[in-house]
């Protein structure tokens, strides 16, 4: 590769050697390695939730395994960033962006804590040792395009009360523009409506749910965002075969009518699928994951360090968001646009603080989205919500 092809550039307080098209082509190239500018913002909020997890493990191996790394930018910012982190292991199929990665460990100075391999996703995770274990400590899978094929190897991979960072840019599928795909993938159906990006994270931890209850694993999800193209999902997961027994317990069905945008949970798969509101035929989305997608003690050891990272270019963003998160009623699974309610009243929207305090007012639980901006949850009907606001 020419030198003239590779520039340094800096993120967080971290040194990177990234192929120069990478600046300046729209869509990140894999050739001649890979490296996404764009996704800035998810490897910021990783530095947070990596350090608040291991702020509360007690977990002696602290080692953290990168299997997509790229040029190693979200690994090598761990290894910088993250000083809890005892090593920190890169692979990619690819062996110039692992030299790459190489060369950015010694201009860093972290090379001792660093390991490097080109490797196949799956063999990395399932044969590559740390020091003293098998597993990884914490371990990232950030693949171009859908998770799903690699699940199970991530869950072997990872201690017994790890950590696993999943993400997903096959939104397109995920969000019900593919509905067949994504029953193959994931095992349940999406619905393109307005909360489609809800869906499509608890689509996903849907799926790492049950392949993790097939491995006598249980998990618990700690923090979830979606930014752009890309859904990112952070879950604790924990060996408990008795708690992978009641797996279905936290997973659902949902029912949307495109109709009079009725919605609802259901906890079994029910044929009478018709709306008792307008008489429409519902539309059947997942199964999905039901339960809280938010562990709020962990969301506020990230906002502490957010707060510790105040230089950082993202810090307002980040506190604005983690906010929401430890307010969202994140045991619905869905929520409404402000847009959409006025749309139906025929009138300008009101904001979003707006709607919660007239809701909240009458005895309904409502809170703002930390997935949409104009949204707002609440177990409010879509008629009373009408009701109430016309």
């Amino acid at each position: 590769m020419a030198e003239k092809e590779i520039v340094e550039t800096r993120e967080g307080s971290t040194r990177l050697l990234i192929p120069a098209l990478s600046l300046t082509e729209n869509i990140p190239l894999k050739v001649p390695a890979f490296f996404n500018p764009s996704a800035k913002l998810s490897r910021d909020v990783s530095i947070l939730a990596y350090r608040a997890f291991l702020e509360d493990t007690t977990s002696k191996k602290k080692t953290f395994g990168d299997s997509f790394s790229g040029i190693g930018a979200r690994a090598l910012r761990v290894a910088v960033e993250v000083p809890e982190m005892e090593e920190v292991y890169m692979n990619d199929i690819n062996p110039l962006a692992i030299g790459l990665s190489r060369k950015a460990s010694e201009l860093n100075s972290v090379t001792r804590k660093c390991n490097f391999s080109v490797n196949e996703v799956c063999k990395f995770l399932i044969t590559h040792p740390t020091r003293d274990e098998q597993r990884f400590g914490v371990v990232d899978l950030d693949p171009f395009g859908s998770p799903a094929q690699y699940v199970d190897c991530l869950l072997r991979s990872v201690l017994d009360s790890g950590l696993i960072s999943v993400t997903a840019t096959d939104t397109a599928v995920l969000c019900g523009v593919y509905h067949d795909v994504c029953f193959r993938k994931y095992y349940g159906r999406p619905i393109n409506n307005h909360y489609a990006n809800e869906t499509a994270i608890r689509l996903v931890i849907s799926l790492i749910a049950l392949t993790a209850a097939r491995l006598d694993l249980s998990i618990h999800p700690l923090f979830v965002h979606s930014y752009l193209h890309y859904i990112r999902i952070y879950i604790k997961v924990k060996l408990s075969s008795s708690r992978a027994s009641n797996v279905y317990d936290d997973l659902g069905y949902l029912r949307h009518c495109f109709k009079c945008g009725n919605r609802e949970l259901i906890k079994e798969y029910d044929r009478s699928e018709v709306c008792d509101i307008c008489r429409n035929r519902f539309r059947l989305g997942g199964q999905v994951w039901i339960s809280k997608l938010f562990d709020k003690n962990f969301i506020k050891r990230m906002a502490n360090y957010n707060l510790k990272t105040s230089n950082n270019g993202n810090y307002e963003h980040m506190n604005k968001l983690l906010s929401i998160c430890l307010d969202e009623s994140d045991d619905i699974p869905y929520y409404f646009l402000v847009d959409e309610i006025a749309s139906k009243l025929k009138t300008s929207p009101l904001s979003v603080q707006k709607v919660i305090e007239k809701l909240s007012a009458v005895g309904y639980r409502a809170s703002k989205v930390s997935l949409n901006a104009r949204a707002f949850k609440t177990n409010a009907r879509i008629n009373e919500i009408l009701n109430l606001l016309r």
